[in-house]
């Protein structure tokens, strides 16, 4: 379905519509291209849309862009450093360029950028809110349309974007969370089997060179340093049935 400035009778079902396809997607980066589409549905004017989720240190982590001109535009930023859309994250508020060939605010994103065609743009951060009140809501990336004429957003436009950014913001905060809890459990699980295979190994030398644990595990780090090889390599080196480890020294 292809909505195009919905008026504000039609927004309701609009977010319904934008939830549901939101919730129907498992990762982020799928997450984020699903909501550059919408963007670019709901805006008349739009010749593309893109979404960008940055992380504190202003990189990019997710990105996503209905199309090769603005994946370009948003490349320029993020390699100059400047931009409308880096500015409506840093800043946590709109930015709408109304005629890049005469926007003065990033010199050379404006210069770089205006002979892609894409003239006029609105940014809006995506914002999550601090769920104790005591802070201002942590900017998380930005939701940007493109234009390939200029004047092609208003008041009304910036509207709209915004209040689909809203909710938008939110879902794709939780789905971070969530992956990085994810990720976080799978370390785990590497570094507790990891340890666990040193000491079935520290196990089996001791057994094998009658020795404690202590000089187990020295022998286990010297042939690390000998082989180059990570602790957990040589101890899975010496669990194998191999008769060349009765070698060891």
């Amino acid at each position: 379905m292809t909505r195009k400035h919905p008026k504000a009778a039609e927004l309701p079902e609009m977010f319904a519509w934008v939830s549901g396809l939101l919730l129907t997607e498992p990762v982020v980066d799928r997450a984020v291209e699903s909501l550059a589409q919408v963007a670019h549905e709901s805006l008349a004017g739009s010749m593309g849309a893109g979404g960008t989720l940055i992380d504190a240190q202003g990189r990019p982590t997710s990105t996503a862009s209905t199309n090769a001109l603005v994946k370009e535009a948003d490349r320029l930023q993020y390699d100059l450093g400047q931009g409308p859309c880096l500015s409506a994250w840093a800043g946590g508020r709109i930015v709408r360029v109304d005629d890049v060939r005469t926007d003065r605010r990033w010199p050379e994103w404006s210069a770089a950028s205006a002979p892609l065609g894409l003239l006029s743009c609105i940014s809006v951060p995506l914002l999550v809110p601090d769920i104790s009140g005591s802070s201002e809501p942590e900017p998380i990336g930005a939701l940007k349309v493109y234009a390939d004429r200029p004047h092609a957003f208003d008041e009304h436009s910036e509207q709209i974007l915004s209040l689909l950014a809203g909710p938008a913001a939110l879902f794709l905060s939780n789905l971070q969370a969530r992956e990085r809890a994810a990720t976080l459990s799978e370390a785990l699980k590497d570094a507790l089997h990891t340890r666990s295979v040193i000491d079935m190994a520290k196990g089996v030398l001791m057994e094998r060179l009658q020795v404690g644990e202590r000089d187990a595990l020295q022998v286990m780090m010297a042939r690390s340093r000998d082989e180059d090889a990570r602790l957990s390599t040589v101890a899975r080196g010496i669990l194998e049935p191999r008769t060349d480890l009765d070698r060891t020294p």
